[in-house]
């Protein structure tokens, strides 16, 4: 009886670890196909020679925001929404990601940050640094890229 205790309690660990990753498996996969779909494209039109990153930056409409370098090594990102044109911006002379991060660890309360994401909104370029605060509470800070201004703060979520 022990035995079958020991494999009945082996086999159902066995298959929570396989349903939990083809959860996160299947899950991610729509966001890896429009990452990869959006690199393309952007490879494409000639935009980029190399590609560093790409990620989904959601906001009122979602996009791919597509980090690297153009064929002059000069650093560039390029916004692919979902519909409309690519938006290409030259990210010298802009603020930085880390510098970002340090305005925001400045003026607010930050515990831990969870993400740095470009994206383009309405204002135009802009990082969205999403952090938990002192009480973990989560936030959501929006800087303008070129000057780095607040644009918006959605707090203590």
């Amino acid at each position: 009886m022990k035995e079958w205790t020991k494999f009945i309690i082996v086999f159902l660990s066995f298959l929570a670890v396989a349903i939990v990753l083809a959860i996160l498996f299947l899950g991610n996969k729509p966001f890896s196909e429009a990452e990869q779909a959006a690199v393309e494209k952007v490879e494409a039109e000639g935009l980029l020679d190399e590609v560093e990153r790409a990620y989904v930056y959601s906001s009122s409409a979602q996009s791919v925001t597509v980090l690297g370098t153009d064929g002059e090594g000069r650093i560039k990102a390029a916004f692919v929404p979902e519909e409309g044109e690519i938006e290409a911006l030259m990210l010298e002379g802009q603020v930085t990601a880390q510098q970002a991060r340090e305005i925001v660890q400045e003026d607010m309360e930050v515990e831990e940050i969870l993400h740095t994401k470009l994206g383009m909104e309405e204002a135009g370029a802009v990082w969205e640094i999403a952090f938990l605060n002192e009480a973990g509470r989560l936030n959501y800070v929006y800087l303008l890229a070129e000057d780095g201004t607040w644009w918006k703060r959605i707090l203590n979520l």
